[in-house]
Protein backbone atom coordinates (compact mmCIF):
# COMPACT_ATOMS: atom_id res chain seq x y z
CA UNK A 1 0.00 0.00 0.00
CA UNK A 2 3.05 2.74 0.58
CA UNK A 3 4.12 2.23 -3.14
CA UNK A 4 0.68 2.82 -4.31
CA UNK A 5 0.16 5.29 -2.52
CA UNK A 6 3.60 7.34 -3.19
CA UNK A 7 3.05 6.29 -7.18
CA UNK A 8 -0.41 8.09 -6.73
CA UNK A 9 0.83 11.06 -5.41
CA UNK A 10 3.83 11.00 -8.21
CA UNK A 11 1.07 11.04 -10.71
CA UNK A 12 -0.95 13.54 -8.96
CA UNK A 13 1.78 15.89 -8.76
CA UNK A 14 2.95 15.60 -12.24
CA UNK A 15 -1.13 16.06 -13.50
CA UNK A 16 -1.56 19.03 -11.75
CA UNK A 17 2.41 20.20 -13.34
CA UNK A 18 0.75 19.80 -16.62
CA UNK A 19 -2.45 21.65 -15.65
CA UNK A 20 -0.98 24.33 -14.25
CA UNK A 21 2.09 24.79 -17.17
CA UNK A 22 -0.84 24.81 -19.62
CA UNK A 23 -2.98 27.28 -17.58
CA UNK A 24 -0.11 29.56 -17.55
CA UNK A 25 0.60 29.44 -21.24
CA UNK A 26 -3.13 30.21 -22.10
CA UNK A 27 -3.01 33.10 -19.56
CA UNK A 28 -0.61 35.30 -21.76
CA UNK A 29 -1.22 36.17 -25.67
CA UNK A 30 2.63 36.51 -27.13
CA UNK A 31 3.43 37.74 -30.30
CA UNK A 32 5.24 34.72 -32.69
CA UNK A 33 7.42 35.47 -35.08
CA UNK A 34 9.54 32.67 -36.92
CA UNK A 35 13.42 32.09 -36.74
CA UNK A 36 13.54 28.08 -36.75
CA UNK A 37 15.54 26.59 -33.66
CA UNK A 38 16.86 23.50 -36.04
CA UNK A 39 17.84 22.08 -32.57
CA UNK A 40 14.42 22.17 -30.70
CA UNK A 41 13.96 18.48 -30.20
CA UNK A 42 15.04 16.16 -27.00
CA UNK A 43 17.78 14.68 -26.78
CA UNK A 44 19.18 11.64 -28.81
CA UNK A 45 19.61 10.99 -31.92
CA UNK A 46 16.54 9.75 -34.53
CA UNK A 47 15.80 6.41 -34.85
CA UNK A 48 16.19 4.13 -38.01
CA UNK A 49 13.59 4.96 -40.28
CA UNK A 50 11.02 8.16 -40.82
CA UNK A 51 9.51 10.92 -37.72
CA UNK A 52 8.71 14.36 -37.26
CA UNK A 53 6.31 16.67 -36.14
CA UNK A 54 3.75 19.03 -36.71
CA UNK A 55 3.13 22.05 -34.88
CA UNK A 56 0.83 25.02 -34.74
CA UNK A 57 0.82 27.86 -32.27
CA UNK A 58 -2.35 30.81 -32.34
CA UNK A 59 -2.93 33.99 -29.82
CA UNK A 60 -5.62 36.30 -30.01
CA UNK A 61 -6.86 39.41 -28.02
CA UNK A 62 -10.18 40.96 -28.73
CA UNK A 63 -11.67 44.07 -26.91
CA UNK A 64 -9.74 47.44 -27.08
CA UNK A 65 -7.15 45.49 -28.94
CA UNK A 66 -7.80 43.04 -31.76
CA UNK A 67 -4.81 40.94 -32.52
CA UNK A 68 -4.72 37.18 -34.00
CA UNK A 69 -1.35 35.63 -34.47
CA UNK A 70 -1.15 32.10 -36.29
CA UNK A 71 1.75 29.93 -36.71
CA UNK A 72 2.36 26.00 -38.22
CA UNK A 73 5.41 24.43 -39.17
CA UNK A 74 5.86 20.77 -40.09
CA UNK A 75 9.44 18.54 -39.61
CA UNK A 76 10.73 15.70 -40.81
CA UNK A 77 13.38 13.61 -40.13
CA UNK A 78 14.84 10.14 -42.12
CA UNK A 79 17.49 8.34 -40.78
CA UNK A 80 19.88 5.58 -43.04
CA UNK A 81 22.58 3.84 -41.01
CA UNK A 82 24.98 6.91 -40.23
CA UNK A 83 23.10 9.26 -42.57
CA UNK A 84 20.06 11.76 -41.57
CA UNK A 85 17.63 13.92 -43.47
CA UNK A 86 16.07 16.72 -42.19
CA UNK A 87 13.55 18.97 -43.73
CA UNK A 88 11.63 21.92 -42.10
CA UNK A 89 8.28 24.40 -43.35
CA UNK A 90 7.40 27.39 -40.95
CA UNK A 91 4.88 29.81 -41.77
CA UNK A 92 3.59 32.74 -39.46
CA UNK A 93 0.87 35.60 -39.84
CA UNK A 94 -0.60 37.69 -38.08
CA UNK A 95 -3.21 40.75 -37.34
CA UNK A 96 -3.76 43.66 -35.10
CA UNK A 97 -6.97 45.62 -35.78
CA UNK A 98 -7.31 44.42 -38.76
CA UNK A 99 -3.92 45.20 -40.46
CA UNK A 100 -1.27 42.52 -41.30
CA UNK A 101 1.37 42.69 -38.98
CA UNK A 102 3.22 39.27 -39.18
CA UNK A 103 4.48 38.11 -42.47
CA UNK A 104 7.59 35.51 -42.56
CA UNK A 105 8.31 31.89 -44.34
CA UNK A 106 11.07 29.40 -43.58
CA UNK A 107 12.22 26.42 -45.25
CA UNK A 108 15.71 24.22 -44.33
CA UNK A 109 17.36 21.23 -45.61
CA UNK A 110 19.74 19.62 -44.04
CA UNK A 111 21.89 16.78 -44.35
CA UNK A 112 23.88 15.25 -41.49
CA UNK A 113 27.06 12.18 -41.86
CA UNK A 114 27.66 10.56 -38.47
CA UNK A 115 31.63 9.86 -38.29
CA UNK A 116 31.19 8.48 -34.58
CA UNK A 117 29.15 8.21 -31.14
CA UNK A 118 30.59 12.40 -31.04
CA UNK A 119 32.00 13.48 -34.62
CA UNK A 120 29.38 14.67 -37.19
CA UNK A 121 29.43 16.80 -40.54
CA UNK A 122 26.52 18.42 -42.21
CA UNK A 123 25.64 20.28 -45.33
CA UNK A 124 22.36 22.33 -45.41
CA UNK A 125 20.18 24.87 -47.82
CA UNK A 126 17.86 27.61 -46.80
CA UNK A 127 15.65 30.48 -47.78
CA UNK A 128 13.37 32.95 -45.77
CA UNK A 129 11.42 35.90 -46.26
CA UNK A 130 10.44 38.37 -43.10
CA UNK A 131 7.48 41.15 -44.99
CA UNK A 132 8.06 43.68 -41.55
CA UNK A 133 11.72 42.75 -41.35
CA UNK A 134 12.50 44.24 -44.35
CA UNK A 135 13.36 40.91 -45.85
CA UNK A 136 12.57 40.50 -49.41
CA UNK A 137 14.79 37.27 -48.92
CA UNK A 138 17.57 35.40 -48.04
CA UNK A 139 19.20 31.79 -49.83
CA UNK A 140 22.13 30.35 -47.72
CA UNK A 141 24.44 27.38 -48.38
CA UNK A 142 26.85 25.72 -46.35
CA UNK A 143 28.19 23.02 -43.95
CA UNK A 144 29.39 22.44 -40.88
CA UNK A 145 31.23 20.16 -38.44
CA UNK A 146 29.65 19.08 -35.17
CA UNK A 147 31.13 17.85 -31.95
CA UNK A 148 29.14 16.09 -29.07
CA UNK A 149 31.20 17.33 -26.04
CA UNK A 150 29.25 15.68 -23.28
CA UNK A 151 26.08 13.41 -23.62
CA UNK A 152 23.90 10.38 -21.95
CA UNK A 153 22.02 8.73 -23.91
CA UNK A 154 18.31 10.73 -23.87
CA UNK A 155 18.80 12.51 -20.84
CA UNK A 156 21.08 14.86 -21.77
CA UNK A 157 23.94 16.30 -24.75
CA UNK A 158 26.13 19.12 -24.97
CA UNK A 159 27.49 20.31 -28.55
CA UNK A 160 29.17 22.76 -30.72
CA UNK A 161 29.82 23.16 -34.32
CA UNK A 162 31.66 25.39 -36.87
CA UNK A 163 31.33 25.88 -40.49
CA UNK A 164 30.12 28.83 -42.94
CA UNK A 165 28.07 29.01 -45.26
CA UNK A 166 27.39 31.63 -48.91
CA UNK A 167 24.56 34.15 -48.14
CA UNK A 168 22.66 35.88 -50.99
CA UNK A 169 19.88 38.91 -49.36
CA UNK A 170 18.14 40.94 -51.05
CA UNK A 171 15.79 43.71 -48.64
CA UNK A 172 12.96 45.43 -49.84
CA UNK A 173 13.79 49.15 -48.82
CA UNK A 174 10.71 50.76 -50.12
CA UNK A 175 12.55 53.32 -52.60
CA UNK A 176 14.75 50.40 -53.59
CA UNK A 177 16.34 47.14 -52.76
CA UNK A 178 19.61 46.28 -51.79
CA UNK A 179 21.63 43.13 -52.28
CA UNK A 180 24.37 41.36 -50.67
CA UNK A 181 26.23 38.43 -51.30
CA UNK A 182 28.97 37.07 -48.93
CA UNK A 183 30.08 34.43 -46.96
CA UNK A 184 29.55 33.96 -43.13
CA UNK A 185 31.45 31.58 -40.33
CA UNK A 186 28.47 29.36 -38.74
CA UNK A 187 29.62 28.57 -34.95
CA UNK A 188 26.55 27.72 -32.57
CA UNK A 189 26.48 25.75 -28.74
CA UNK A 190 23.53 23.11 -28.51
CA UNK A 191 22.66 22.22 -24.87
CA UNK A 192 19.44 19.85 -24.20
CA UNK A 193 18.44 17.80 -21.30
CA UNK A 194 15.32 15.51 -20.25
CA UNK A 195 14.55 16.71 -16.92
CA UNK A 196 12.06 13.62 -16.50
CA UNK A 197 10.17 11.72 -18.59
CA UNK A 198 7.63 14.58 -19.14
CA UNK A 199 9.60 17.69 -19.36
CA UNK A 200 12.85 18.49 -21.35
CA UNK A 201 14.38 21.77 -22.01
CA UNK A 202 16.90 22.67 -25.08
CA UNK A 203 19.05 26.07 -25.55
CA UNK A 204 20.82 27.03 -28.86
CA UNK A 205 23.06 29.76 -29.38
CA UNK A 206 24.35 31.07 -33.00
CA UNK A 207 26.93 33.39 -33.67
CA UNK A 208 27.29 34.44 -37.76
CA UNK A 209 30.03 37.14 -38.81
CA UNK A 210 31.19 38.24 -42.51
CA UNK A 211 34.05 36.46 -42.62
CA UNK A 212 35.65 39.91 -44.16
CA UNK A 213 33.95 42.11 -41.91
CA UNK A 214 33.08 40.84 -37.94
CA UNK A 215 31.25 44.28 -37.08
CA UNK A 216 28.50 42.24 -39.30
CA UNK A 217 27.11 39.36 -37.37
CA UNK A 218 23.86 38.25 -36.43
CA UNK A 219 23.49 36.26 -33.00
CA UNK A 220 20.50 34.12 -31.97
CA UNK A 221 19.65 32.65 -28.69
CA UNK A 222 16.66 30.36 -28.60
CA UNK A 223 15.43 28.31 -25.16
CA UNK A 224 12.59 26.28 -25.43
CA UNK A 225 10.69 23.79 -22.67
CA UNK A 226 8.94 20.96 -23.62
CA UNK A 227 6.54 19.31 -21.82
CA UNK A 228 4.94 15.72 -22.67
CA UNK A 229 1.23 15.80 -22.71
CA UNK A 230 0.58 12.28 -24.21
CA UNK A 231 2.79 9.97 -26.02
CA UNK A 232 2.21 11.83 -29.48
CA UNK A 233 1.67 15.61 -28.33
CA UNK A 234 4.00 18.43 -26.85
CA UNK A 235 2.97 21.73 -25.51
CA UNK A 236 6.08 23.81 -26.57
CA UNK A 237 7.03 27.47 -24.78
CA UNK A 238 9.90 29.33 -26.37
CA UNK A 239 11.76 32.24 -25.95
CA UNK A 240 14.00 33.87 -28.65
CA UNK A 241 16.53 36.72 -29.39
CA UNK A 242 17.93 38.03 -32.39
CA UNK A 243 20.93 40.36 -32.97
CA UNK A 244 21.80 41.90 -36.62
CA UNK A 245 24.40 44.22 -36.05
CA UNK A 246 23.35 45.97 -39.16
CA UNK A 247 19.67 45.82 -39.81
CA UNK A 248 17.79 47.07 -42.53
CA UNK A 249 17.73 51.09 -42.93
CA UNK A 250 16.69 54.26 -45.46
CA UNK A 251 15.53 56.78 -43.32
CA UNK A 252 14.58 58.39 -47.12
CA UNK A 253 11.68 56.03 -47.15
CA UNK A 254 7.94 57.28 -46.69
CA UNK A 255 7.80 55.92 -43.72
CA UNK A 256 11.46 56.07 -42.73
CA UNK A 257 12.82 52.56 -42.30
CA UNK A 258 15.22 52.08 -39.25
CA UNK A 259 14.55 48.56 -37.76
CA UNK A 260 16.46 47.37 -34.51
CA UNK A 261 19.06 45.27 -34.04
CA UNK A 262 17.43 43.02 -31.15
CA UNK A 263 14.45 41.61 -31.69
CA UNK A 264 12.88 39.14 -28.87
CA UNK A 265 9.66 36.99 -29.11
CA UNK A 266 7.83 34.33 -27.44
CA UNK A 267 5.96 31.30 -28.77
CA UNK A 268 3.59 28.79 -27.48
CA UNK A 269 2.54 25.82 -29.68
CA UNK A 270 1.43 22.43 -29.79
CA UNK A 271 3.47 19.68 -30.97
CA UNK A 272 1.93 16.59 -32.56
CA UNK A 273 4.89 13.57 -32.72
CA UNK A 274 4.52 10.82 -35.07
Amino acid sequence: MPDNHHRLNFLSNDLMLKILLTLVTLAFSWNVHAISNIESSRPGLPEEGWSGHIEFGFDGQTGNKSEEDYSASAKAVSRHGDNIYLGILERDYGTTRGIKDTDDSFIHARWVHLLSTKWAVEGFLQWEDDVFDNLKSRGLIGSNIRHAIAQDAKVFSLSVGLGGFLEREVLDLDTYEQESKLWRINSFAVYKHNINDHIGINATFYYQPNTSDFTDYRTYMTSALLVKLTDTLDLKLQYQMTRDSQPAKNLEATPPIDNHEVNTSYQTSLVYRF
